[in-house]
């Protein structure tokens, strides 16, 4: 990697200002020259990386978390364009699935060290102020209780606050939010065309989203879906409980009966509101933890890659 753009999230220069120096000296030794940009306004980060697909970097380096991978994603996914990333968010999660170090300087040297692994996105297209909105995602996007979680969480600052801001969120959710359905059709990785409601989804990517394991891989070619069925804020904390605790959606693990929550491989979801109800509030829907609209959403494989940068990963 001769040619590195470092797009830093604001946040991480702030409280890292003697890291930044390190992790320089780390590419520049190797031979590297490094420009470093803010992120920016939120989603600028996309458009200052497809300026550098454009002009030809050899990769781009993200320093910041999810959100911010998220957003430089919008810039880079199609292109050859290498993607690494320094771990420095609240959840951290991509960066978990590919065993990255959370020492920066260490994490520096992984990516000089790591190849680039083709990676699938998801699409997803949904309802805001301005109409609807398209997206490519890498981790996980859903609609429902969860994305409602994750507004709480930005409104508690967990950019200052860190995990313990979706912890109060997600009680704060799970017992006063309001829990109501809506549609789904689903088309399975074999074809069928399924319809049901529910009040949550959420369609993964990853095998490993802190500590739940929902059997889903960033190879995989299809999403794996959770979605609980009615209305129920008790099956909810169920789900959420045999999620977290109990190994569910795991996929030596056989769905019984008394799982709260169903799981399956599918290509495509579409969420969208049932008609003859009265909703409370907006159905909330994210992508990678960013919260994008409301009310609708559809969800599938995008026929569209990125090159992370990535070790072999151990199988399990």
């Amino acid at each position: 990697m001769r040619r590195i753009l470092l797009l830093a999230n604001p946040l991480f220069e702030s409280l890292n200002g003697s890291v930044l120096p390190r992790i320089l000296r780390v590419f520049e030794q190797a031979g590297g020259k490094v420009e470093v940009l803010e992120t920016g306004a939120e989603r600028a980060a996309g458009g200052k990386a497809k300026r550098a697909v454009e002009q030809g970097v050899d990769a781009i380096i993200v320093a910041g978390g999810d959100g911010t991978v998220f957003d430089v994603l919008q810039g880079v996914a199609g292109s050859d364009i290498p993607l690494g990333i320094l771990p420095f968010g609240t959840g951290n999660v991509l960066a978990q699935n590919l065993k990255i170090p959370k020492n920066p300087a260490e994490a520096a040297r992984w990516l000089l060290a790591a190849k680039p692994r083709l990676v699938p996105l998801g699409r997803i297209t949904c309802c805001t102020s301005e109409g609807k909105r398209s997206w490519f995602f890498a981790m996980a996007a859903g609609m429902g209780v969860h994305a409602a979680m994750m507004e709480v969480a930005r409104r508690n600052q967990k950019d200052r606050t860190g995990r313990l801001a979706y912890f109060s969120a997600g009680a704060r959710v799970l017992f006063s939010h309001p829990v109501q359905p809506f549609k789904l059709k689903i088309t399975t990785v074999e074809g069928e065309v399924l319809e049901r409601s529910a009040s949550e989804m959420i369609a993964v990517r990853v095998a490993e989203l802190n500590l739940w394991r929902p059997g889903a891989s960033l190879d995989f070619p299809f999403l794996r879906l959770a979605s609980v069925e009615g209305a129920s804020r008790r099956r909810l904390a169920q789900a959420s409980f045999q999620a977290l605790f109990l190994g569910a959606g795991q996929r030596e693990r056989r769905q019984t009966d008394r799982a709260a929550a169903r799981y399956e491989d599918v290509l495509r979801v579409e969420c969208a509101p049932i008609p003859g109800i009265t909703y409370d509030v907006p159905i909330a829907v994210e992508a990678d933890g960013e919260i994008l609209g409301a009310s609708c959403a559809t969800i599938e494989m995008a026929n569209v890659s990125v090159r992370l940068l990535s070790h072999p990963v151990p199988a399990a």
